[in-house]
């Protein structure tokens, strides 16, 4: 008996290529696009007073809201092409791939600053 993320061949050699992907600048990048996003998303806070509060490490960046907001960014984002969730009934979570451009993140924080914008008072 095994589980899908057991350590099977593949899922070993998938892991050893990432660390060693991590060891030879893929770190680096991450900590750079990771901030990128935190600045983007203080920017969000400071201008939409619905976020309450933000947490997150690196790529992984949780927006805390009220619970109808949460739904309703999380929709509208899908709507427009940037996937989103909702965990722990308030709080929007971005994870984007450790591989994302800053192309790619100026444009979710765009369409997160949109669907914001629409939000209902």
């Amino acid at each position: 008996h095994g589980t899908t993320y057991g350590g099977n061949l593949l899922a070993c050699r998938a892991a050893m290529v990432f660390l060693d992907a991590l060891e030879h600048g893929g770190l680096e990048r991450v900590k750079v696009a990771g901030s990128r996003l935190q600045v983007g998303l203080q920017d969000l806070a400071d201008r939409h007073p619905v976020i309450t509060s933000l947490r997150g490490a690196g790529l992984m960046q949780g927006i805390q809201m009220s619970d109808a907001a949460a739904i309703h960014t999380v929709d509208g984002a899908m709507a427009k092409g940037l996937l989103i969730n909702r965990t722990a009934g308030r709080v929007v979570r971005l994870l984007p791939p450790l591989t994302v451009s800053d192309t790619e993140i100026d444009e979710a924080l765009q369409i997160l600053d949109t669907v914001l914008s629409e939000l209902p008072a």
